[in-house]
């Protein structure tokens, strides 16, 4: 299974930038490294240039440009990931986790 994502609200900024709002709701297996986010998943035809996400049910959300994935992190203040946090573990069952975002990108 895969992320699933809904989107609320389309516009355009400028000329050519797009932003888009709406939910992401997660998957039942979690793989290590983040989950897969690209551009045509959240209504982008080419690349997401921001993202951001808010924080949902403890979680934290990162976005990996390189490889497009959603790292979910859980907050900590464990002395070797003090400020993101650690990674959750590989096969976590997010699949009640449910996050808003916004995303500019053509």
């Amino acid at each position: 299974m895969a992320i699933s994502v809904s989107i609320n609200r389309t516009d355009t900024v400028g000329r050519y930038t797009k932003y888009k709002t709406g939910t992401v709701t997660l998957d039942s297996s979690y793989a290590t490294g983040g989950e897969s986010l690209v551009p045509s998943d959240v209504g982008l035809s080419t690349k997401i240039e921001f993202i951001d996400a808010s924080p949902a049910d403890g979680y934290v959300f990162e976005y990996d440009y390189s490889n497009e994935k959603v790292i979910v992190r859980w907050p900590t203040s464990d002395a070797t990931a003090p400020a993101v946090g650690k990674e959750v573990a590989n096969t976590t069952d997010l699949s009640s986790v449910t996050f808003n975002f916004i995303a500019f990108g053509y």
